[in-house]
């Protein structure tokens, strides 16, 4: 999804600064599926209003700095529903992990089961993350993707908390020929 589109989303819930847009598109659930710069929020904001599709008001609240609040309007609204109802594109996995892993046979042993070990604690807090999140209960289409999110984190760490020990023999396993080579 474009940034002008993850703005409209998060607009379609309720008026909001480009701050507040900003916080919600960092915390879950829509940390877990999307990653915004900081920096594309207010231009994509500013061409969403230009083109109608957000109307933006000043507000100066007492004690603080002046800031705009944006709202969807119905432009805005039509422009989600259309952009939503695209089918989506298909996702594209970039992972550090996994490319090196690939070339895990090239590292030491321990530190590849040093990276295993820290991927674990990052999906063991991904899926805390996504426990924490309370679907609205009104919206069917967010409870399932609560239970896909929980599905997906808890596949993966069950896979890798199964089968670490094996890559771990395995590793062991294969660089010893290599270790008795240096020995001699």
């Amino acid at each position: 999804m474009d940034t002008k589109t993850l703005c409209l989303a998060v607009l379609s819930r309720g008026p909001a600064s480009g701050y507040e847009i900003k916080k919600t598109l960092e915390q879950p659930p829509y940390c877990l599926f999307q990653d915004t710069g900081f920096g594309s929020i207010y231009p994509a904001l500013q061409r969403l209003n230009e083109d109608g599709a957000v109307a933006t008001t000043d507000c100066t609240p007492t004690r603080r700095p002046a800031k705009r609040i944006h709202a969807l309007t119905d432009e805005g609204r039509s422009r989600l529903l259309e952009a939503l109802s695209q089918a989506p594109s298909p996702d594209r996995l970039r992972s550090d992990f996994l490319f090196t892993l690939l070339h895990g046979d090239l590292l030491p042993p321990d530190l590849v089961l040093e990276m295993i070990d820290a991927r674990i604690a990052e999906l063991e807090a991904k899926l805390s993350q996504v426990e924490a999140c309370e679907p609205r209960a009104d919206s069917p289409c967010a409870v399932f993707l609560h239970g896909l999110g929980r599905t997906h984190y808890g596949g993966c760490l069950d896979y890798l908390r199964r089968n670490r020990s094996k890559l771990a023999r395995d590793l062991n396993a294969a660089s010893a020929p290599s270790s008795k080579r240096a020995a001699e």
